[in-house]
């Protein structure tokens, strides 16, 4: 690697940098250029990324005996010798704080049995939009029903240091075993958080003002303990729907699987007198994915329309005969935190009208824009191939696709950063079997950039990590409590809540 500082910033140290980077990799002097960008692997050509991401580091897919390549800056270029374009994190903090609001060109250089090719040079905007410094996720293997070996993981952005959060293996093994999901947190900070712990010492782990406790959301008028959590910005209150789910395989279908919700409800959960109310709890619709908008004063969530007709089969053999009928709208419905009162059930958006399913909302950190995943039918979108993510503008009503950050293959599992200006989903475009957490930038008007995916310290990475990424989540801090933590009070006893009835 050789760094070369264009511009005297600090003559000493710039004297001590080009004593230790005044080494190979030389440029070619001589060379053909070839008209085309060069196939690098993951794809960065043309990104836009936050001034604060870890290295984008790469492959070149291309034929040679020899790479170099130059990442160039205003003041500072960057050479990097090898097939493998990795630059250390120092120089790379130097390069983008450099490009800051601006752009990287990159330039690769491949020796050939002819002699050196030189590609068509292409950038890489740096955005003077920082991005949160944490997120979260969970990573689980591609399977259907097991659910050994699965762990909770937190990763700083400007790096690739991860950390494990809570681990089930911490909590049991077959046949004592436990599945570990839906981690969320209160306006992005961790003194407020909860994840599930479901079978064997289930209940849901919950730290409230950074006290820990297993709570027990069951109750015998709601279906389920709680699922899919929404933390209210404002109050002390957190929005969970409860469900009756079931999965069918298909033989021959791409989406593989469907994951149905035989019933679903919304509930709310007060952590303070430990009691649940329902949103809503109809017996021909299917309410799922609550969502808090930013004053904390308004619920959206999803509901599907769903009536049995045929009278010889039951409800569970008649939706899986017309699973492609259940299409979920976008409702919402204010709430008063005086008196807990819930007002009158407004559309925000009809899917169902033009042929499509809508789900998963999160509203943006502005209370401008609805973001939500779309597909033709049911509620799962992460194994269906045509889901997409949408925006929609709430004053105006108008939606669209985000074109640029979408694939060819499921998006899903979306969540916005804390300034709003990007996103962070999980798409299965690299394989399609795989989830891997993608990034993109998403301007003040709602349009986004081309996605990128989660950098790691090796181009290699994705290609041996067995690992599907889900529910990630941007993070403004890291969690603080240690795994040997959680664990204690994951095998400890649960508290129930108490329902409590309103008229709504």
């Amino acid at each position: 690697m050789r760094l070369i500082i264009k511009k005297t910033l600090c003559l000493v140290w710039c004297i001590g940098l080009l004593i230790c980077y005044s080494c190979s990799p030389e440029i070619p002097e001589r060379f053909v250029v070839v008209e085309k960008e060069p196939l690098i692997y993951p794809d960065y050509i043309g990104v836009t990324v936050p001034c604060n991401i870890a290295p984008l580091s790469f492959r070149i897919n291309e034929t040679g005996t020899a790479f170099v390549t130059r990442f160039s800056s205003p003041d500072i270029d960057i050479d990097i010798s090898g097939k493998d374009a990795v630059v250390p994190l120092k120089e790379w903090s130097m390069l983008m704080n450099n490009a800051k609001g601006g752009e990287i060109t990159v330039e690769t250089y491949v020796k050939s049995d002819a002699g050196w090719l030189k590609y068509t040079p292409f950038k890489i905007s740096v955005s003077a939009d920082s991005i949160d410094p944490y997120i979260s996720y969970r990573l689980i293997p591609p399977s259907y029903v097991a659910y050994e070996n699965l762990s909770i993981c937190q990763r700083a952005l400007s790096s690739y240091d991860e950390d494990v959060i809570y681990h089930n293996m911490l909590g049991g093994s077959e046949p004592n075993g436990q599945c570990i999901n839906c981690h969320a947190y209160k306006n992005y900070r961790t003194d407020n958080m909860q994840f599930h712990v479901r079978q064997y010492n289930g209940g849901t782990v919950f730290v409230h003002d950074g006290e820990i406790k297993k709570i027990n959301l069951k109750t015998d008028s709601t279906i389920s303990a709680g699922v899919y959590p929404a933390f209210n910005p404002k109050y002390d209150v957190v929005a969970y729907s409860v469900n009756n789910t079931g999965q069918i395989f298909h033989t021959k279908h791409a989406n593989k699987v469907e994951v149905q919700d035989k019933a679903s409800d919304v509930i709310i959960y007060n952590p303070v007198d430990e009691t649940v109310m329902h949103v809503a709890n109809s017996d021909v619709d299917l309410e799922v994915f609550p969502a808090w908008a930013p004053d904390g004063k308004t619920l959206y969530y999803c509901s599907a329309h769903f009536e049995k007709l045929d009278t010889s089969l039951t409800a569970e053999a008649e939706m899986i005969i017309r699973y492609r009928e259940v299409k979920y709208d976008i409702l919402r419905r204010s709430w008063n935190p005086e008196t807990g009162e819930l007002g009158a059930v407004d559309t925000v958006f009809m899917a169902s009208k033009i042929g499509q399913s809508a789900t998963f909302p999160r509203i943006s950190p502005d209370g401008r824009f609805l973001l939500f995943a779309m597909a033709e039918y049911g509620c799962f979108h992460i194994w269906h191939r045509d889901a997409d993510l949408y925006v929609m503008d709430l004053e105006t009503g108008d939606y669209h696709a985000l074109d640029k950050a979408n694939s060819e293959s499921p998006e899903s599992y979306h969540s916005w950063s804390s300034n709003g200006r990007w996103i962070l989903f999980a798409s299965r475009r690299d394989d399609t079997n795989y989830s891997r957490l993608y990034i993109a930038h998403i301007g003040a008007d709602g349009v986004a950039e081309k996605a990128f995916v989660l950098p790691q310290k090796t181009p290699e990475f994705y290609d041996f990590f067995d690992r599907s990424y889900n529910v990630p989540e941007f993070m403004v801090e890291p969690v603080s409590v240690t795994p040997q933590e959680f664990a204690k009070v994951v095998s400890g006893e649960a508290k129930t809540v108490k329902y409590k009835s309103f008229d709504k």
